[in-house]
């Protein structure tokens, strides 16, 4: 019997965090497997009789997407309420305290695991960022019970005691050079090793080829051309303009890009278009140095899981796919990220300097000290090293310390009938400072930047979240500050071709009309056609205006459109106070107070059954 670990990750920490769960029972001499819930075969999740849930929210309470595929297929009505009957699991939600459907969608998984019959083992664990010790606090004694409770039942692999958490355990993939096969018999082409040529070295800005997707399903060959999955698509770059003011704080870009194939699949509108970034050469030579590997950066390898039952996790290149460890730290590994307390575990399992191991120690056992030395300045792998200098990374160990190189998503700012072929996209750049006053640059930011036109670059393209109601007559009322504007602008575009021009009002943010102000010409535009357009420009005066002021002194507009008309409200934009004070103030709009006639708790409840009722929607980030 062979325990399941399935983790359901937005940003990299559920992913983290099952795969510390998936050490924990191999230093326990216990084989486990640990995977994302979106590869698992839903067929066998009947037949799994341990299995660990590990998992994050999205958005308002919503499931991760790499959930979804499981928990659309828990919720199918004709299932057997005792299909789960031969399951045994334990869950850990990773969320954060001050959003309103804490740990959501991992109370809603164990919810539905228990209706349809599984057993959970031991109390749920809601890992909480806003604790003092952030998931700490909650993860460490979850661990330990669901240690207890499965270990008896599982047999183990060795007589030899656990390892302790300062031992360094067997790896369990390899990185191997590919010496055993005659060359005629196991040809291999450098070109292909990264999804396109290289252009000229100056032209990508230290980025020596556009980046290569993800392989997450089944990997196709073309010839002697390179390969990719099989629901990526190959798009030009067309457009990389920058759309703020110069001199203005933050720049924007107008990203556009057009698909290759005529008979590209059109896409929704409110669509999401994932990117794939890449490291620089510069970060991949310094990452090199760092460890010690200069001399096998560029030597043909392949990857093999060294246990049956743990198969390649998807970031990385199909097993006999040959690579080098330069292409996989350049398109497939994180050298940029900020450490999390497992990185520093393997550090301590590697070093061999005394002092590092009492500095080690300190950030493993107070995670205010991994907070103040990486999280808040931001302070990436690389420069970790470099503060270890004692500490290297073995080769054998690579692809279980460094965490993945995660895709960038970004909302559709076009829609396919206003832009047949194309995609656009609307992408800040991100530009900061910390406490070790180093400007910062995004990793997707940097690539992005020193793209040129004309770059041919893989693209996916992702089912929307947000959908327009069917009928053109209902009222719809989008909100979108910033660059949340995005797919608010793709679905103007769609109403003002319906005809529902008057029936469409958006609200949108920004700082200042005369520097940040996208779209400018054809808000305009849509106003002369209809289109109720009301700009906050929230430094344009002394006090500061912002969307959820401006629906305030809307009040009997939004009133009508919402309650009389019952109309929708999309809001998109960043996951701070705004998607909540937006919400609040078209509850104040609706209640006695506003235009109204129902009271202040009647009106909070019919927005929220609004949103539950996909009369409205939310996207943020």
């Amino acid at each position: 019997m062979i325990p399941v670990i399935l983790y359901a990750s937005e940003t990299g920490n559920a992913a983290d965090t099952a795969h510390r769960i998936a050490r924990a029972f191999r230093s326990h001499h216990r084989r486990i497997s640990c995977q994302p819930m979106n590869l698992f075969p839903l067929s066998s999740l009947p037949h799994t009789n341990l299995l660990i849930l590990v998992t994050s929210t999205h958005g308002r309470g919503d499931p991760p997407p790499t959930m979804l595929p499981l928990w659309n297929a828990l919720l199918r009505s004709s299932l057997p309420e005792d299909i789960l009957e031969d399951v045994h699991f334990a869950i850990f939600g990773l969320g954060d305290s001050s959003y309103e459907r804490f740990c959501w969608a991992g109370k809603m998984l164990a919810r539905r695991m228990e209706g349809l019959g599984g057993s959970k083992m031991g109390e749920p664990g809601w890992g909480d960022e806003r604790s003092p010790n952030g998931i700490e606090d909650a993860f460490l004694p979850w661990l330990q019970q669901t240690l207890d409770l499965f270990l008896p039942y599982l047999p183990s692999t060795s007589t030899s005691p656990p390892l302790s958490l300062t031992e360094l355990p067997p790896p369990i993939f390899s990185l191997e050079p590919v010496v055993s096969a005659k060359n005629d018999d196991f040809p291999i082409d450098l070109d292909r090793l990264s999804i396109s040529p290289p252009p000229p070295a100056s032209s990508m800005n230290g980025h020596t080829r556009a980046a290569p997707p993800r392989v997450e399903d089944s990997v196709h060959g073309h010839g002697s051309s390179s390969t990719m999955p099989d629901d990526w698509v190959w798009a030009t770059l067309k457009k990389n303009e920058r759309v703020t003011k110069q001199g203005w704080w933050q720049d924007v870009r107008e990203i556009e890009i057009e698909f290759e194939d005529p008979k590209t699949t059109p896409y929704l509108p409110g669509s999401i278009c994932s990117l794939q970034p890449q490291s620089s050469a510069e970060d991949v030579d310094a990452f090199l140095e760092m460890s010690g590997l200069e001399d096998q950066a560029d030597i043909p390898m392949t990857i093999t899981a060294l246990h049956d039952e743990q198969p390649l996790p998807p970031h990385l290149p199909p097993s006999k796919t040959p690579t080098t460890l330069r292409s996989l730290l350049t398109n497939h590994l994180d050298i940029r990220a900020s450490p999390r307390k497992s990185f520093f575990e393997w550090l301590r399992r590697l070093s061999p300097d005394e002092r590092e191991r009492e500095r080690l120690d300190e950030f493993i056992e107070d995670p205010d000290e991994i907070h103040t030395y990486a999280t808040r300045p931001s302070r990436t792998i690389t420069e970790t090293l470099a503060d270890f200098r004692e500490t290297r990374l073995p080769l054998s160990h690579i692809l279980e310390i460094l965490p993945s190189l995660r895709r960038r998503q970004f909302s559709i700012a076009s829609s396919w009938e206003a832009h047949p072929r194309k995609v656009q996209l609307l992408v800040a750049m991100v530009e900061y400072k910390t406490n070790l006053k180093i400007p910062r640059k995004g990793l997707c930011s940097s690539w992005l930047a020193g793209l040129t036109i004309g770059t041919r670059i893989p693209i996916h393209i992702a089912s929307p979240t947000l959908f327009l109601p069917p009928n053109p007559e209902t009222p719809v009322i989008f909100v979108g500050p910033g660059t949340g504007v995005a797919p608010m602008r793709a679905f103007i575009e769609v109403r003002v071709r319906q005809g529902a021009a008057s029936n469409t009002a958006v609200y949108f943010g920004c700082r200042s009309k005369s520097s940040d102000c996208f779209y400018a010409s054809e808000w305009e535009m849509y106003m002369e056609k209809g289109v109720k357009v009301e700009i906050a420009a929230s430094r344009d005066q002394e006090e500061k205006i912002y969307v959820q002021h401006l629906i305030k002194r809307d009040k009997e507009r939004i009133k009508e459109w919402i309650v009389d008309r019952e109309g929708s409200v999309y809001i998109s934009g960043s996951s701070n106070a705004m998607p909540r004070e937006v919400r609040e103030a078209i509850a104040w709009c609706i209640s006695t107070e506003g235009a109204g006639d129902l009271s202040e708790e009647e009106s909070k409840a019919y927005v929220e059954k609004m949103f539950e009722d996909k009369r409205g929607g939310e996207e943020s980030w």
